[in-house]
């Protein structure tokens, strides 16, 4: 199975110097791919932005969109930047996309929430078009999202899935169902699999990620907590959940941070890297 880390795009005290700094360090490493994510009212960079400065500093390590909010942006914008971003690191960039879950963002960007659904459709049907449309040849596209339309769209025109950040509990039986729906569909092989888990390592961030974690959830009330209570925290749990999705033919997993700090990365490299 594939280990990856993500950039703390999203995690306040990082900086574009940090960021870089990070990309360089999971390069030097040996994380198969660097990845992202997004929420447009919650500071933060931009995560294609970001993964342009990370391809600028790095050669070789994949690059991750995990996920995108594709219906933030219009089907030939999202386009325009994926082809753009696929030029920019040839072969590198693998496009985590989802139609999104929180109206906020929607309203900051000016873009109807309750018509996303339908734009999520026609952003996967031009970047399926690949270069004919602009949209960057050869990019693979991962779906996000639990739910039956999710399972529809890895189907018709996705090359995989992307697992929100839930336990393996609750990731790995709808692995197998868009496993299932993949073959009764017809497609060839298998569908990529990709598991996302925070982590933080250190007595020394513990603070720190509680803090992030509980506000970049407050959205869910007390629920939150629970979320600041399952982060893996210990090499020991870390491996334990990383086993149990490489088990159950999880493909990737990215361990998102939740601290703005660089020794998260090689923390985490000595915990399960060679």
């Amino acid at each position: 199975m594939r280990i990856s880390i993500a950039l703390p795009n999203t995690v306040p005290g990082a900086d574009g110097r940090l960021l870089t700094e990070w990309a360089k360090r999971a390069e030097a490493r040996g994380f198969a791919s660097l990845a992202v994510t997004e929420r447009l009212v919650y500071p933060g960079h931009d995560p294609l932005l970001t993964l342009a400065a990370a391809a600028a500093v790095t050669s070789r390590i994949g690059l991750l969109t995990n996920v995108l909010i594709g219906p933030l942006r219009t089907a030939p914008v999202l386009a325009k930047s994926v082809a753009s971003l696929a030029s920019l690191a040839p072969g590198r960039l693998v496009l985590g996309v989802g139609p999104g879950v929180r109206e906020d963002d929607f309203e900051a960007a000016g873009r109807p929430f309750a018509g996303r659904r339908a734009a999520f459709e026609e952003q996967l049907e031009l970047l399926g078009r690949g270069a004919e449309a602009g949209a960057g040849a050869g990019v693979p596209v991962l779906v996000a999202g639990m739910s039956s339309a999710a399972v529809r769209r890895v189907v018709r025109r996705g090359d995989g899935w992307t697992a929100p950040g839930l336990e393996p509990e609750a990731v790995l039986p709808f692995a197998e169902r868009v496993r299932r729906a993949w073959s009764e569909g017809g497609r060839a092989g298998a569908p990529r699999i990709v598991a996302l888990a925070r982590f933080a390592l250190g007595e020394d961030v513990e603070r720190e990620s509680a803090a992030f974690v509980r506000d970049y959830f407050s959205v869910l009330g007390a629920e939150a907590e629970e979320f600041v209570a399952k982060t893996p925290r210990t090499p020991e749990r870390i491996r334990e959940v990383v086993e149990e999705l490489a088990a159950g033919g999880v493909d990737e997993v990215v361990l998102h941070p939740t601290a703005a700090a660089l020794s998260q990365v090689d923390r985490l490299a000595d915990v399960l890297l060679p």
